[in-house]
C-alpha cells in the first residue's frame, strides 16, 4: 500500500500514547508509512511528498479539548480534500467531533473517520481497581486496532460515541471560563522536598507554564490541565494543592500484553 500519513498526537497521563502506539502498529503492518508529528509543536510540512492522509489522536478536557489543542487545529492551513481521521480518548463524555468537523470542511478538508475510546481515569479522588483498568485498556487497544483496520477497509464514520454538552465544549474552545475556574479549584503544586531539579515538567509542558527556581519546579498561571508533569515525574513531587485525595497517575500496561 504504501500510504503516506501524517500522525499528530498529544498525550497527557499516557492514555493517548497507548492508543498511539497501537495505531501505529496497525497502520505499519497494512503498509502505511507513518511519519509521527506532536501537536504541541505545531503543524509542519513533509519534507518529501505531503501526507496524503492526515491522522489526529488527542485526549478530552472540559468535554472539547485543551486550548492549545484547539489553536492548533485553527492553525492547519487550507487543504483541496486532504482525508482526516481522528482518535479521540475520553473518560466519559465528550462534545468535540460535530465543531471539528465544522472546523476542517472549512479549511477544505474531508473529515473521513473518527473514533472515541474510553479509558482510565488517571485524575481521580477514588480507588480504582487495577484489574478494571487493565480489562478497560485492553479493550481500547483493541477497538483502536479495529478502527485502523476498518479504516483500511474503507469502512468509515464520523458519529460521536459519547454524547456530551455543546455548551460546556463550546465555552471551552472560544472562551476562557472553564480553564480560569479551573486554575482556582486544582492548583498544581511541586513538593520542594521531592524535586530533584531535572526539569522533566519543564520540557514537557505544551504550554511553558512551568520554570525552574532553585532547583524546583514552580508553576505559573497558564495550566490547560493536561496534567502531563505530574503524570509524568519521576519522584512524583507535583500534587493538586488542597487536593490531597487526589491521585494523578500514568498509564501503564504490561509488555506482555501490549504484545498479545
Amino acid at each position: 500500500m504504501n500510504k503516506r500519513i501524517d500522525l499528530y498526537y498529544f498525550s497527557g497521563t499516557g492514555n493517548t500514547q497507548l492508543i498511539v502506539d497501537h495505531a501505529v502498529n496497525s497502520l505499519t503492518m497494512n503498509g502505511c508509512n507513518i511519519s509521527l508529528k506532536h501537536i504541541e509543536k505545531g503543524y509542519t510540512l513533509s519534507k518529501n511528498e505531503p501526507a496524503e492522509e492526515l491522522w489526529f489522536a488527542f485526549p478530552v478536557n472540559s468535554q472539547a479539548v485543551s486550548p492549545f489543542i484547539w489553536r492548533f487545529f485553527r492553525s492547519l492551513p487550507q487543504s483541496s480534500g486532504t482525508k482526516v481521521y481522528v482518535i479521540a480518548t475520553l473518560n466519559n463524555s465528550a462534545y468535540i467531533l460535530d465543531p471539528l468537523s465544522t472546523l476542517l470542511k472549512n479549511k477544505g478538508y474531508a473529515p473521513t473517520s473518527a473514533c472515541e475510546i474510553s479509558m482510565p481515569n488517571n485524575m481521580s479522588d477514588t480507588h480504582q481497581s487495577k484489574e478494571n483498568d487493565l480489562h478497560q485498556l485492553i479493550a481500547a487497544c483493541d477497538k483502536v486496532n479495529q478502527f485502523v483496520s476498518d479504516s483500511i477497509a474503507g469502512k468509515v464514520k464520523w458519529d460521536s460515541e459519547y454524547k456530551g454538552s455543546s455548551f460546556v465544549s463550546f465555552l471551552s474552545r472560544r472562551t476562557v471560563l472553564p480553564w480560569k475556574s479551573m486554575r482556582l479549584l486544582l492548583k498544581l503544586r511541586t513538593e520542594a522536598s521531592q524535586c530533584t531539579g531535572c526539569g522533566l515538567c519543564v520540557r514537557q509542558c505544551p504550554v511553558q507554564n512551568i520554570s525552574l527556581t532553585g532547583h524546583v519546579s514552580v508553576h505559573g498561571n497558564k495550566c490547560e490541565f493536561c496534567m502531563k508533569c505530574a503524570a509524568t515525574c519521576p519522584k512524583k513531587a507535583i500534587y493538586i494543592s488542597g487536593k490531597p485525595k487526589i491521585k494523578i497517575r500514568s498509564t501503564k500496561m504490561p509488555h506482555s500484553t501490549i504484545q498479545r
